[in-house]
C-alpha cells in the first residue's frame, strides 16, 4: 500500500488494515533509492507475507538494509530474527532494550504478562536476535538518500523511539506506540509503562514540526499530522489524560 513517494505499508494486523497476521503492528517500508528499510517487524508469523508485500510494492527484498524497531514489544520486534536471517539486514533498536532482544528476554518486554492476559498465544515467542545498531535520542540514520532522526519518547515503554524523516519538502513521523490518530495514547499495566513519561513525550513531540503521522496501529494521517499531537495537548492542558486505544 503506497502512502507517499518514499513510504509503503507492507504489514498490518487487526488493529490496522489486516494486511498480515492479526498480532502485527503496522510495518512500513522506506524507499531510500539504493537502500530500503523496514520500520518494525510484526509479531513474527508474517515474515513471508511482509516480504511478499515488499515485492508487490515493486521492490526487491534483497535491497532491505535496515530494520528500525520503534520498541521491543513482540508485535513490533517478533519478526526481527527471521527478517535478519532472510535478508542479512541490520537490526536497529534502542540501547535501552538491545540486550533484551539479543537474549530473547521475554520478561523484559512484558511478553510473559501479555501471554497471561491472553494478548498473545502460547506459540508466540521472542527469538533472540543480534542488534547491530543501538539507537539513542538525536541519532541520525541514513537510508540511501533518506535521513531519519531518532526521537526518544518513553512512556508506553522505556525503549520507545520515534523516527522523523524529511523528504522533498515533507516530513514524516513514525510514532510507534507513543501517539495515535486522534491524539490517543496507550497505557498498559506493565513494569515499564509510565503515564508521566508518556505525557512528557507528547509535550516533546509538540515541539517537532511534521506533516504525516504514521503510528504503529490504527489510522495514519498523511497530512496535518501534527493536529493529533495538539489534540492530546489540548486534553493535557485541561488537566486530563488523553484517551487510550485499549
Amino acid at each position: 500500500m503506497k502512502l507517499a513517494e518514499r513510504v509503503h505499508l507492507v504489514g498490518s494486523g487487526s488493529l490496522g488494515f489486516n494486511l498480515t497476521e492479526d498480532h502485527d503492528c503496522h510495518v512500513y517500508l522506506v524507499d531510500g533509492g539504493d537502500e530500503l528499510a523496514l520500520i518494525d517487524a510484526g509479531a513474527g508469523d508474517s515474515v513471508d507475507s511482509i516480504l511478499a508485500n515488499v515485492r508487490i510494492a515493486g521492490f526487491d527484498p534483497s535491497g532491505i538494509r535496515y530494520l528500525l524497531l520503534t520498541h521491543a514489544h513482540l508485535d513490533h520486534s517478533g519478526g526481527a530474527r527471521k527478517l535478519r536471517d532472510r535478508s542479512g539486514l541490520k537490526v536497529c533498536l534502542s540501547r535501552v532494550k538491545a540486550q533484551a532482544l539479543r537474549t530473547g528476554d521475554e520478561k523484559a518486554i512484558s511478553l510473559d504478562v501479555a501471554k497471561n492476559a491472553g494478548v498473545y498465544l502460547e506459540h508466540h515467542r521472542l527469538d533472540p536476535c543480534p542488534v547491530d545498531i543501538e539507537l539513542f535520542d538525536g541519532m541520525e540514520l541514513r537510508i540511501g538518500d533518506c535521513l531519519l532522526r531518532c526521537i526518544e519518547t518513553p512512556g508506553h515503554c522505556d525503549d520507545m523511539i520515534c523516527f522523523l524523516m524529511h523528504d522533498r519538502g515533507r516530513s514524516f513521523l513514525f510514532s510507534g506506540d507513543s501517539l495515535f490518530y486522534g491524539g490517543k495514547i496507550v497505557l498498559l499495566n506493565t513494569h515499564d509503562c509510565d503515564l508521566k513519561k508518556s505525557l512528557e513525550s507528547v509535550e516533546k513531540l509538540d515541539e517537532i514540526e511534521f506533516d504525516a503521522l504514521l503510528p504503529g496501529h490504527l489510522c495514519f494521517s498523511l497530512k496535518n499530522g501534527k493536529r493529533h499531537v495538539q489534540a492530546a495537548r489540548h486534553v493535557m492542558r485541561r488537566l486530563g489524560v488523553p484517551s487510550g486505544i485499549v
